[in-house]
């Protein structure tokens, strides 16, 4: 899989202009201090929620430290924010990176392929951090995502998955080809992977900023993954609730009359490639889940089906469609651990220019 260890994107974002720099190497500190530098602050808040590793905070911390006087925030334990003109620098996970910032540097590929490029509407409660709708730089070591743990890796690829289904699906056969259960990529991979979110994001938020139109295919079968979660009973492995809720998407359009057998079981060869669940974990009933499911849905405006690979159901200018229980329900019962065969098709390298 070709690709380059180190780019730059500019994602517009409405008026918001967010900029994506992906490096590689301990020879990209000096530019990060200039950076950081360059923003003159009185002072460096840095977020983060624990979720990377402490070596990397304490190189960042000292960063920071060395343009302005730097306060540390740990989400896990310390509310509120200090006053002032200050520079947010959030690290860590989804939830760091979920915090207003100028600075977001995702440690996991979760964070990095959604919420750190996402912007965030301000919030009027002056007790909360310092609020800005879009980060102005979001700094990515492919290096760093390429270390962590094969499960999180794994987790993190699902947010992939769903941006080639709903978004790029002429990424697909690259993405089939690339994906390996045991989750262990060089960097290069990394960045061609953050490269293909970046560009599919960038097509959809220019004039759908907060993405509530068109953007909304970014959150793909996101919102089953709660009653997956819930009906499971136990704990699953990081990441299979959220694939088995790209499934249960697939399942749901196929029943609605949406999608077809084949991208149904595009879905399917996507998560099964890479190593996630296919199906309901032992001991989970489908009833359960479906009664989930019908409660998640029942006041909501409902789900974002496809209607093919990259192929948004639209109904009068309607993104979210309403389901019905008695489909819901089929739906969940009929996602059971049936094996799907994988594709043996050539493949061609993941497009990143």
């Amino acid at each position: 899989m070709g690709s380059t260890t180190a780019f730059d994107r500019r994602i517009q974002a409405g008026p918001a202009n967010v900029q994506l720099a992906v490096r590689d190497g301990d020879g990209c500190w000096a530019e990060l201090a200039e950076r950081t530098a360059a923003w003159d602050a009185d002072r460096v808040l840095l977020v983060t929620d624990g979720a990377g590793p402490a070596d990397y905070l304490a190189r960042v911390r000292s960063v920071a430290a060395a343009s302005a006087p730097c306060t540390v925030l740990d989400l896990r334990s310390a509310p509120g924010a200090p006053g002032g003109r200050t520079v947010v620098v959030a690290v860590g996970g989804e939830r760091a990176c979920a915090v207003p910032a100028d600075l977001r540097l995702p440690t996991t590929l979760a964070a990095a392929v959604g919420p750190a490029l996402a912007l965030r509407r301000p919030t009027p409660d002056a007790r909360a951090l310092p609020a800005r709708t879009a980060p102005a730089l979001v700094w990515v070591r492919s290096d760093l995502l390429a270390d962590r743990p094969a499960p999180e890796t794994r987790a993190g690829l699902i947010g992939v998955i769903r941006h080639v289904l709903a978004v790029c699906p002429a990424q697909y056969e690259a993405l089939a080809g690339a994906l390996a259960p045991g989750a262990r990529y060089s960097a290069g991979a990394v960045a061609a992977f953050l490269a293909v979110c970046a560009d599919a994001r960038a097509a959809l938020v220019c004039f759908d900023p907060y993405e509530t139109g068109p953007a909304l295919a970014l959150a793909y079968g996101r919102r089953l993954a709660g009653p997956v979660r819930s009906a499971a009973g136990h704990p699953l492995p990081p990441g299979d609730a959220e694939a088995l809720g790209l499934l249960l998407a697939a399942r749901v359009a196929v029943r609605f009359g949406l999608l077809d057998a084949a991208g149904a079981w595009a879905h399917r060869e996507l998560v099964a490639r890479n190593g996630s669940a296919t199906g309901l974990p032992g001991g989970t009933d489908a009833a359960v889940l479906a009664d989930a499911v019908v409660a998640a849905l029942a006041d909501g405006p409902g789900l974002l089906l496809l209607a093919g690979l990259g192929r948004p159901y639209c109904a009068g200018g309607r993104l979210l469609t309403p389901v019905g229980a008695p489909l819901l329900r089929a739906a969940a019962e009929s996602l059971g651990p049936v094996a799907v065969p994988h594709c043996r098709r050539p493949v061609r390298g993941l497009v990143t220019g």
